[in-house]
């Protein structure tokens, strides 16, 4: 019990700290850390305190979705496994189709070579090939009918390896991009030596506002501003939600004119936005909306740059 208390204890500071909440999902991920029971998480936790990245419920939600997720390093494999499986198996059904039109075209080829001097002998000739005809018209009807089974089989699994990959990679909130996904796509892009573009959205007064109309009116506000922000990137870029307030924008080798152009249409478009009470009727007052451009074409660091105030 005293062990238990002293932990309680430590995630509460932690806690009031950072100014989290105290949800089940927020303790449990600090419960863990301060309990030295996943390493991983620890260290992850770690490294986003040492790179100066504000600890928030975002952060949380990643750190229990990557390390503490039931099964999710076991979800992760299957994803693998199952991708390079319908590839494979893709693959193979093509090629057994073609080796089967292929000896469907060889029974022809020898039918047209048969002795046309000798009568009965032809006939029987003919008579076997025509049985051998409909036993490989029937194999292949089966195998057709086989490949559609798989391909629908094919298509379900699709369907559920993409709700799992958007699992992991989706904030359930905003339905952008976690923070995570970001930073590996950025640094896929570095390595790749893409000239780099960000666009920061910082909602300003953000905690004031939820304080003054509640959590829910506050997760409304920041779902409205995530669809407008996406409205406006479209097929441009990648958007994700990169703290509690923040969402950062991120494109390769586009234009410097470009970037600057879509900063400016998201800002105009997010200010315009306005919430009304459904109680009554009045209009709330909206929050600050701060937008950013960030051009940089050499930097390692995806946190450094979507928590640089520059």
């Amino acid at each position: 019990m005293a062990n238990a208390q002293e932990k309680m204890t430590q995630v509460c500071h932690l806690l009031e700290l950072h100014a989290l909440p105290p949800t089940p999902l927020n303790y449990h991920v600090l419960y863990q850390h301060v309990s030295e029971g996943e390493s991983a998480l620890s260290e992850a936790l770690q490294a986003a305190v040492t790179e100066g990245r504000t600890i928030d419920s975002v952060l949380m939600e990643e750190l229990y979705i990557q390390h503490l997720t039931p099964d999710h390093q076991k979800q992760t494999a299957m994803v693998e496994r199952m991708s390079e499986l319908i590839g494979n198996l893709e693959r193979n059904s093509k090629s057994n189709q073609k080796h089967i039109d292929h000896y469907h075209l060889e029974i022809d080829r020898c039918a047209r070579a048969l002795d046309e001097h000798d009568v009965d002998k032809s006939r029987h000739q003919l008579r076997k090939l025509a049985e051998h005809t409909l036993v490989l018209k029937g194999q292949m009807q089966k195998f057709k009918q086989l490949l559609e089974q798989i391909k629908q089989q094919y298509l379900s699994t699709k369907s559920q390896l993409k709700r799992l990959k958007d699992k992991h990679h989706l904030d359930p909130l905003t339905g952008l991009y976690h923070r995570h996904y970001l930073d590996k796509k950025f640094q896929y892009w570095a390595k790749k030596q893409h000239q780099i573009s960000l666009i920061r959205i910082d909602v300003e007064n953000y905690q004031q506002f939820c304080h003054d109309y509640g959590d829910s009116i506050g997760n409304l506000m920041l779902e409205k501003v995530a669809t407008k922000i996406d409205k406006y990137v479209k097929e441009s870029g990648f958007c994700g939600r990169t703290q509690n307030e923040q969402f950062t924008i991120m494109m390769a080798d586009v234009e410097a004119q470009t970037v600057d152009l879509i900063a400016e249409k998201v800002q105009a478009g997010i200010s315009k936005l306005r919430f009304v009470s459904s109680r009554s009727g009045k209009h709330l007052p909206g929050v600050a909306f701060q937008c950013q451009t960030i051009h940089r074409q050499q930097e390692p660091n995806f946190s450094a740059l979507v928590s640089s105030t520059h």
